[in-house]
Parts: C-alpha cells; sequence; structure tokens
C-alpha cells in the first residue's frame, strides 16, 4: 500500500474515532469543547502529513511531498466525511440540538442578551450532518495542504 494512502487511512480512521468519542462523551454539548475539538482534529491532521512526508523524503522533491499531504488529506476526507455524517445524522440524530442547547446555556453564563444568544446559536442549530461533515473535508483539505507545503520544505530530497 502507498505510503500517502496509509496515513490518509490512519487521519480518517482517527478522527473517525475522534468524532465518535465527542460525541459519545457528551462533549459536542459544551461550548469549550468544540474548540478542543478543532485543535485535536487539526493536531492529527498535521501529525499524520507529517509522518508521512518523513517516509517518503527520500524519494521525493518539495512537489512530491506536496502531492502526497494532498493524498493523505483526499483519502483522510473520505472517510472523515462518512464518519462525521454517520455519528451526526445516524448514532447521534440529535447532535445539533443538544449543541445549540448547551451552546445557548454558555452563552447565557456569559451575560449575552437573550437576541445576542439567539444570533449566535442560530447557525449551530442550522447545521446539518452534511453540512458538518463537507466542512471537515474542506478543513482536512486546507491542513494537509497547508502542512505538506512547510514540511516539505524541510523535510525532503534535496534536488
Amino acid at each position: 500500500m502507498p505510503r500517502p494512502i496509509k496515513w490518509g487511512l490512519i487521519l480518517g480512521v482517527t478522527v473517525a474515532v475522534q468524532n465518535f468519542v465527542f460525541g459519545a462523551a457528551g462533549w459536542h454539548r459544551t461550548y469549550s469543547m468544540s474548540f478542543v475539538f478543532l485543535v485535536v482534529a487539526i493536531g492529527i491532521n498535521v501529525v499524520t502529513v507529517v509522518l508521512c512526508l518523513r517516509e517518503t523524503a527520500s524519494e521525493e522533491a518539495w512537489g512530491g511531498q506536496l502531492r502526497n499531504g494532498l493524498i493523505v488529506g483526499l483519502v483522510g476526507s473520505v472517510l472523515i466525511f462518512a464518519s462525521a455524517w454517520f455519528v451526526t445524522a445516524v448514532v447521534f440524530p440529535d447532535y445539533f440540538e443538544e449543541m445549540a442547547e448547551g451552546y445557548r446555556e454558555a452563552y447565557a453564563n456569559m451575560g449575552l442578551s437573550q437576541e445576542a444568544i439567539e444570533e449566535s446559536v442560530a447557525g449551530v442549530a442550522a447545521t446539518s450532518p452534511v453540512r458538518s461533515a463537507f466542512e471537515g473535508v474542506v478543513g482536512t483539505g486546507v491542513v494537509s495542504l497547508a502542512a505538506a507545503a512547510v514540511t516539505g520544505v524541510w523535510v525532503r530530497r534535496k534536488d
């Protein structure tokens, strides 16, 4: 199996597990944990790209490393989309309603007005499993490309 595909599968499976754990633990209901989720997912993405590029460094120039990082992101994105949709549509179908309610409570504790709370929560309440999964795909692609571009400068075959 080509190494970028292997690392893409590792990325996708790891983030899939993260999706399930956050939902099962109920952390999606906690305002501050949404940022933790994002930081952990980005960290997993960066680490998998870096580890893949380290494995392929002796074989690839910068362009090849960039391609490898994109392959990691693309393969991971397929699994991330499927798992995000499955977790939020099938396993926890009230995921976004619960998330909105948790945000509503957090904003109230921050002292926001009812109008500001409803305005802030409207976006969360309107999120769908497909939209959320697609946002995960876009984020994975952007992070993979950026991580590969930067890492590829230092970890590559010298031409």
